[in-house]
Parts: structure tokens; C-alpha cells; sequence
């Protein structure tokens, strides 16, 4: 008995992950009518310091303030931490988050914004080849 529930946790662990990392996959989720655009400095980044710019708007163009926005840098590496940011907002809707890449290659940026009425938006920005240093 304890043999059979050990063989069918072995399958459904895997498929739960699976389930959970197809969802993360998405481009992007959205508990609100709230716009997300964003910018990276420079636009070819290097290892090392950049900068990500999120520009959130009402679906009337106006500025979205009193977000709590957060970057994730993932890399396709096992084992490897992300980077975490979080982004102060700057002007009225404007969210600046400084942002390190720690490696040369391609990288996965999510980003997060907690809106002050509850709603929630993310969006997921692949950067590819991020250049070595020098």
C-alpha cells in the first residue's frame, strides 16, 4: 500500500509542476483594466547594471499611482536564484527599478504590480543575449 502511494505522488508532483510552470509561462495575467508598458536601459544590456522603466495607465491613458511593482530575473539555469527588484515610482505612473544581470545570456523578467485598489497586473519581458561584460 505505502509502495503504490509513493509511485502515484511521483507522477503527480511532476504534472502539478508542470501545470504550474505552463501558467507562470504566460505572457502575461491581469486582475485589472490597468495597461503595463516597459522600457530596458540600455536596450542591449550587458552583464551588469540596467535599468527597467514600468508605465502603468488606467484604460483613460491616466497614470496609475501607489503600485507596488517588482522585477524577477529568472535564467534557464538549474539551480540558479533570481534576481529580485523592486521598482520606486518616480513621476505619477512611472515605476523605476534598478536591475542587475548577473550572467551572460538569455533571461526572463517578470513583473509584478500590486495596484492600490487590489487589482493585480503582470507580464513577462524576455531579454535575449545579454551580452558578457566589456
Amino acid at each position: 500500500m505505502t509502495r503504490r502511494i509513493a509511485a502515484r505522488g511521483r507522477v503527480v508532483v511532476p504534472v502539478l509542476l508542470a501545470a504550474g510552470l505552463a501558467i507562470a509561462s504566460c505572457g502575461g495575467r491581469t486582475t485589472s483594466s490597468t495597461s503595463l508598458s516597459w522600457t530596458l536601459t540600455p536596450a542591449s544590456p550587458a552583464v551588469g547594471p540596467a535599468t527597467v522603466t514600468v508605465t502603468l495607465r488606467d484604460p483613460a491613458g491616466s497614470a496609475v499611482t501607489g503600485a507596488k511593482v517588482r522585477l524577477e530575473g529568472h535564467m534557464p539555469h538549474p539551480g540558479m536564484p533570481p534576481v529580485i527588484a523592486d521598482a520606486a515610482e518616480r513621476t505619477p505612473g512611472v515605476y523605476v527599478a534598478p536591475f542587475t544581470f548577473t550572467m551572460a545570456g538569455d533571461w526572463v523578467l517578470l513583473v509584478s504590480a500590486a495596484l492600490s485598489d487590489g487589482g493585480r497586473i503582470e507580464q513577462r519581458i524576455d531579454v535575449a543575449n545579454v551580452r558578457p561584460p566589456g
